[in-house]
C-alpha cells in the first residue's frame, strides 16, 4: 500500500492519525506527527491507544481465505468506525456511567445474598439461643405483618428479629410454639439469584430437622426438634401459599 503523502507542516487530521497507526504515513510526516506528539502528552496517550486498537482489529481480522487488501480494508473500517464513535464523547460518558452503574448493582445483589449453608447455621443457631431466651407457655401472642401465620397448624408467634448474617446480609426470624410449648423457628432471606425450589427438602443434625426451600425470590429454613409436632406441616402451609 502507498505511503499517504501529506504536506509535511499542514495540520493534522484523523486520516494521519490512522495512517500512522497503519504505518503507511509518508516518513517526512511521521518527523512532524512525533515532534507534535512530544508537546502534547494527551495526545500522544490517544495515538498510542489508536495503534494498540489497530493491532488487536488486524488480529482479529486476519484470517487465511481473504486477500490482504481485502483484510487491510476491513480493520481499517472498523477502525474508523470506533474512532468516530469514540468522538461523541457524551455517549461514551453515558454507555460509561451505565457500565458503572450495572456493575454496582450486580456487585451489591452478589453482596447480599445469604448461602444456603449460611441460613442454615443461622437457623440451628436461633434454635439454640431459644432456650437461653426462655419461651415458654406463658410467653405472650405476638403480632406481625410479616410473620407467617401457621396457628392452623398448632403454632404461635413468640418472637422476631432481623438477623445480620454479614455486612450487608440480612434475614429475619421468627420464632413459635406449638401447643407443648416446643420452639419452630423460621428464618427467611432474600435470595435473588437463587433457582427456585418450591418443595420443601428435609435434612436431619442429630436431633435437629431442618426444612428448606426457595420460593418467591426468598430462600426460607423451617428447624425444630425433629419430635416437635407441627414442624412439617409448617413447612407444608408455607410452601404451599
Amino acid at each position: 500500500m502507498n505511503p499517504i503523502d501529506s504536506h509535511p507542516y499542514s495540520p493534522l487530521s484523523e486520516a494521519d492519525i490512522q495512517a500512522y497507526a497503519d504505518g503507511t504515513l509518508t516518513p517526512e510526516r511521521v518527523a512532524y506527527l512525533r515532534d507534535y506528539l512530544g508537546k502534547d502528552p494527551e495526545e500522544a496517550r490517544r495515538v498510542a491507544f489508536y495503534g494498540r486498537l489497530n493491532a488487536q482489529i488486524q488480529r482479529a481480522f486476519q484470517t487465511t481465505d481473504e486477500p490482504v487488501t481485502d483484510r487491510a480494508a476491513g480493520w481499517r473500517g472498523s477502525l474508523h468506525r470506533l474512532t468516530a464513535a469514540m468522538r461523541d464523547s457524551k455517549a461514551v460518558k453515558t454507555i460509561a456511567v451505565l457500565v458503572l452503574v450495572l456493575a454496582s448493582a450486580s456487585g451489591w445483589l452478589a453482596a447480599t445474598q445469604v448461602s444456603a449453608q449460611a441460613l442454615d447455621n443461622a437457623a440451628v443457631m436461633a434454635l439454640a439461643e431459644t432456650a437461653a431466651r426462655q419461651f415458654s407457655a406463658a410467653s405472650a401472642t405476638r403480632t406481625s405483618v410479616s410473620a407467617p401465620d401457621l396457628a392452623a397448624v398448632g403454632l404461635r408467634l413468640v418472637d422476631e428479629r432481623t438477623l445480620a448474617l454479614g455486612a450487608f446480609q440480612r434475614a429475619g426470624e421468627f420464632v413459635y410454639l406449638n401447643a407443648d410449648s416446643r420452639p419452630v423457628v423460621l428464618i427467611s432471606t432474600l435470595a435473588l439469584l437463587a433457582p427456585a425450589q418450591p418443595q420443601w427438602a428435609a435434612r436431619r443434625i442429630g436431633d435437629i430437622r431442618l426444612l428448606t426451600w426457595t420460593a418467591q425470590r426468598q430462600r426460607f429454613v423451617v428447624v425444630g426438634d425433629a419430635r416437635t409436632h407441627g414442624l412439617m406441616r409448617a413447612a407444608d402451609v408455607m410452601t404451599m401459599r
